[in-house]
């Protein structure tokens, strides 16, 4: 799989951050309102402002990467010359940043704090949002990097040293600033349909541009209806909530036992083309003992579930990543995605 993370922030509030999000570091929120297109938004700092805050996602660990994000800041900096927005970590350790300047804002590019490429030409103002894409190669001395801005390239470099640390590698991707003595006069920055990729396998290896990424939500139950609902007899109607919940929900302690809901339709768009489908699962087991899930889709009369994986006592998000429709092994069509069920099972 080439496609490792997205995330567009519609699915969740500032309380569930941690389900998504392996860490977070300082003051981070979910703006319902403040998104590319009217909806969520991952704030960094939040909107105290009172210290900076920083998510991370982890992965397993990958010499070249790809990230793109669409990233607004109400104001330039203020104290810190060079303030990273994205950094590529190595365990806790930088390899490379994407940083803002505090008086231009252009963009640089360096290793832990060493610049190796910038100030670029092109520069981000304040109160616009501008999809920023970075790709690299980690090694110490055939590196390679390249900096997007709004899909055009705006700082390259080959053959140099992109390696900070002992590792010749990637594994995790943090956003927002963590720095907390530099406060950017109350600056808010904003982030906005999220993709993290590597460079293997056929699909989905390279940039993909500037994407959108919108959330939908169960509409009717499906072809499986073998869990339990809380109350009521109509599934998806408990699994529906924009924000995950524990009131209302569906159950199973039977391994093998399937739910499946229809989804509600994507919004049409002119030449469309879909990446990947995520199907993304806010679960827990309620006692001791060993449970799993396996999160999927239905697509036709295809069954596609992911492994098993462990459920915590608390509750998190589980999901899978279809990059093409189990169906046909083709990239999604429109017709497909508005065909298919989301399933889970339990394991």
């Amino acid at each position: 799989m080439a496609l490792l993370f997205y995330d567009g922030f519609d699915t969740y509030a500032t309380a569930d951050i941690t389900k998504e999000w392996n860490s977070i570091l300082g003051t981070v929120a979910i703006s319902p309102t403040d998104g590319r297109r009217s909806g969520s938004c991952l704030m960094a700092p939040s909107v105290t402002n009172t210290i900076h805050g920083t998510v991370t996602r982890t992965f397993a660990n990958r010499n070249s990467v790809v990230i793109g994000f669409a990233f607004k800041m109400s104001a330039l900096p203020i104290d810190i010359s060079l303030s990273p927005i994205m950094r590529l970590l190595d365990g806790s350790s930088a390899q490379n940043e994407v940083t803002v300047s505090k008086t231009t804002g252009t963009l640089s590019v360096t290793r832990n704090g060493t610049v190796i490429a910038g100030p670029s030409a092109a520069s981000i103002s304040a109160g616009d949002y501008n999809y920023i894409e970075y790709k690299t190669f980690i090694h110490d001395t055939t590196g390679s990097f390249e900096l997007r801005l709004n899909g055009e390239t705006i700082l390259s470099g080959s053959n140099i040293d992109t390696k900070a640390t002992a590792n010749a590698s990637v594994s995790a991707i943090s956003f927002g600033f963590s720095n907390a003595l530099a406060y950017q006069s109350k600056a808010v920055w904003s982030y906005d349909d999220i993709y993290i990729l590597d460079a293997t396998g056929a699909t989905n290896n390279d940039f993909l541009g500037d994407v959108r990424i919108d959330a939908l939500y169960p509409t009717a139950d499906g072809n499986y209806t073998q869990w339990t609902p809380s109350t009521g007899v109509d599934h998806f109607a408990l699994v529906d909530d924009p924000t995950p919940n524990t009131t209302d929900y569906v159950s199973d302690g039977t391994a093998g036992n399937k739910d499946s809901f229809v989804m509600a339709d994507p919004p049409a768009l002119a030449s469309q083309v879909i990446y990947g489908v995520r199907v993304k699962v806010a679960a827990a087991k309620d006692d001791a003992g060993a449970r799993s899930l396996k999160v999927g889709v239905r697509s036709g009369a295809v069954d596609s579930l992911s492994a098993a994986k462990a459920l915590s006592t608390s509750q998190l998000y589980y999901s899978n990543i279809h990059e093409v429709d189990p169906a046909t092994g083709l990239a999604w069509s429109p017709s497909a995605v508005n065909a298919l069920e989301a399933l889970i099972e339990t394991a």
